[in-house]
């Protein structure tokens, strides 16, 4: 049975960029995982859980379907 993971927090350890994913399951679709920071490059990112606003930011923002 799938498990959906909790939303989590990418972080560039060079310049400081973030981005927060809520993904929707646990196959990961597109834009949800980073390999490398778009702002500067940088290969030094740090995945942690994401915070409280930064969660619910994330599922609103992930809820919302055009």
């Amino acid at each position: 049975m799938p498990i959906k993971p909790r939303p989590f927090t990418f972080e560039c350890e060079d310049c400081g960029w973030t981005k927060t994913v809520a993904p929707r399951s646990d196959a990961l679709a597109p834009g949800e995982w980073v390999n490398h920071c778009p702002k500067c490059g940088g290969m030094k990112l740090k995945v942690r859980a994401a915070g409280r606003l930064a969660r619910a930011v994330a599922k609103l923002l992930g809820a919302r379907r055009f």
